[in-house]
């Protein structure tokens, strides 16, 4: 499954604490995402938004971990948008996460 934000396109639902982009793979951009409601229903919870050091990152790890919780009735997981070095540099990847960020109000902000 996808999730696009902003016109990007997000893949996943990862787990948070396998996940992990290694340094020699492209960075992300991520979000990470609690999806609740019925089968019918869903709703999607942006919970943070944030952008992958050059040198790789594994989410178990991530200095904010703590504070992605869930409510009950919720699950949680990480969505991944690929950003390559060659098209993006550390500091776009920081901006788009920002302005994503302002978009989407984690851990407030509700998807449509």
């Amino acid at each position: 499954m996808s999730l696009k934000l902003a016109g990007r396109l997000f893949t996943g639902p990862f787990p948070l604490d396998a996940a992990e982009v290694r340094a020699n793979q492209s960075p992300v951009i991520f979000a990470v995402i609690a999806k609740g409601g019925k089968p019918w229903a869903p709703f999607f919870r942006v919970v943070d938004i944030d952008a992958s050091p050059d040198a790789g990152l594994r989410f178990a790890d991530h200095s904010r971990r703590a504070t992605w919780t869930i409510e009950p009735g919720e699950s949680i997981g990480v969505y991944l948008f690929y950003a390559p070095r060659s098209e993006f540099s550390a500091s776009e990847r920081e901006r788009i996460a920002e302005e994503l960020r302002r978009q989407y109000d984690p851990p407030r902000g509700l998807l449509a």
